[in-house]
C-alpha cells in the first residue's frame, strides 16, 4: 500500500487523527511520519485537506498564508477565520492580538474585557441588577479613561 502523503513509498504505519472533523486514518511511510511528527512539534503541520483549501476570491492557499504571513484579499479574513485564529493563538497565546500596549493601558483593556464578559454572563443569567452595575462601570471607564 502506498503512502497517502507522498504517494511514492510503501506505507508501513497507520496514522489516526482525531479532531473536529472526526477520526481519520491514513497510511503513511516512515519518512513522512517523521516529518509529520517534527512539524506537529513545531506547530506548523497542515493536513492535506487544509493545504488544498484556497480562497474562492483570490485563490490564495492556506499553505501560502502560513509561509508568507500575508493574506491575498479581504475575503481571506472571513474564509480562513478559524485557521487565522489558531495561528494567532499559537503565536500570542491569545486569540486577540493586542500589539504593543503600555502596561497601564493593557491593564485597562484587560479590565474592560473582564467586565464585558461578566456583563454578558449576567445578561445570560438574567441578573439585570448586576448587568446594570457592570454597564455603569464600563461607561465610567470609557468616560473617565480608566
Amino acid at each position: 500500500m502506498k503512502c497517502d502523503f507522498c504517494n511514492q513509498n510503501e506505507a508501513t504505519y497507520i496514522l489516526e487523527i482525531d479532531d473536529e472533523k472526526g477520526r481519520r486514518k491514513y497510511s503513511i511511510c516512515e519518512s513522512c511520519l517523521k516529518q509529520v511528527i517534527k512539524d506537529i512539534f513545531k506547530g506548523t503541520y497542515i493536513m492535506k485537506e487544509e493545504k488544498a483549501k484556497k480562497c474562492p476570491k483570490c485563490n490564495r492557499s492556506l499553505e501560502e498564508i502560513k509561509e508568507t504571513g500575508m493574506l491575498g484579499c479581504s475575503y481571506c479574513y472571513a474564509y480562513f477565520r478559524d485557521e487565522i485564529e489558531k495561528m494567532v493563538y499559537q503565536y500570542h497565546g491569545n486569540k486577540i492580538h493586542k500589539g504593543k500596549i503600555p502596561a497601564k493601558k493593557e491593564f485597562r483593556i484587560d479590565k474592560i474585557l473582564k467586565y464585558k464578559i461578566e456583563l454578558s454572563k449576567a445578561i445570560e443569567e438574567e441578573d439585570y441588577e448586576k448587568a446594570a452595575k457592570l454597564r455603569d462601570l464600563l461607561k465610567n471607564i470609557d468616560t473617565r479613561g480608566g
